[in-house]
């Protein structure tokens, strides 16, 4: 996992033309680093080589721009997540059109909700500071120690993975994308978490019946057919009637 953070980092947006804050910042009083024993919140505008995929993980990007940079103006947001959404931008593997996009940071703008934090960060370098990719390294393995059980890090990450696939939270998913025996990740799953991963798990399976029902209603008012709710319910299967509507509703914003 901090091989994944030394990597070269890729800007999502030009932040030095639009004065965007790209990730959390600290106050380091001259120190190198920061080291927070049980993790911090930390928030980046910074990707990997792995490209955007999912409209939910491009909502994920824009509530965490929004929580970065409160003040920014909403229709230059707007513009920015259009051009991010875009495949040409290099940064997302579809495109998505501009309508749907605009609703989306539009209701994140509005909401102005605090970003779910997967990755907590134990020790946060200082940007000010030059230093080498070894030389951080050599400082994680002082500080966080090398053992056979995975780092808070790592199952931070693969959560995080998780939970923008909309994949359902389990210790034994987590243990096999990481290579590991249950046992060696039991001990992250205290009940707190469990606790928490049962709300995001129930927001995961709304998530995706709300997606299967979207489809749903784009197959069923294919032509200009008119949308019955009883049709709707026999081919998607879901029985609850409040998340449909609001599937209705979702689906009309978008077009």
């Amino acid at each position: 996992m901090w091989l994944l953070f030394l990597e070269m980092l890729i800007p999502l947006f030009n932040y030095e033309a639009y004065r965007i804050i790209m990730e959390s910042s600290f106050v380091f009083k001259g120190k190198d680093y920061l080291y927070f024993p049980d993790g911090c919140n930390f928030y980046t505008l910074y990707r990997t080589t792995r490209k955007i995929n999912t409209f939910s993980e491009l909502e994920y990007i824009a509530e965490k721009f929004i929580h970065l940079n409160p003040n920014f103006h909403l229709d230059k947001m707007k513009l920015l997540f259009i051009g991010l959404s875009d495949r040409g931008s290099g940064h997302i593997i579809r495109t998505y059109s501009q309508s749907r996009v605009e609703v989306m940071v539009e209701r994140v703008y509005l909401r102005k909700k605090t970003p779910y934090c997967a990755r907590k960060r134990k020790i946060v370098f200082n940007p000010s500071k030059m230093m080498d990719r070894k030389t951080k390294m050599q400082i994680v393995g002082v500080v966080i120690g090398r053992r056979n059980r995975p780092s808070v890090d790592d199952i931070d990450s693969v959560i995080e993975e998780l939970w923008l696939d909309k994949d359902k939270i389990t210790i034994s998913k987590v243990a096999f994308k990481l290579n590991k025996t249950r046992h060696l990740v039991r001990w992250y799953f205290d009940q707190d978490k469990l606790d928490q991963f049962k709300v995001l798990n129930f927001e995961i399976k709304e998530e995706n019946q709300m997606s299967k029902a979207i489809e749903a209603i784009d197959n069923l008012t294919e032509g200009g057919n008119k949308l019955k709710m009883r049709s709707l319910k026999q081919i998607t299967s879901i029985r609850n009637y409040p998340l449909l509507k609001r599937a209705v509703i979702r689906y009309q914003e978008k077009i």
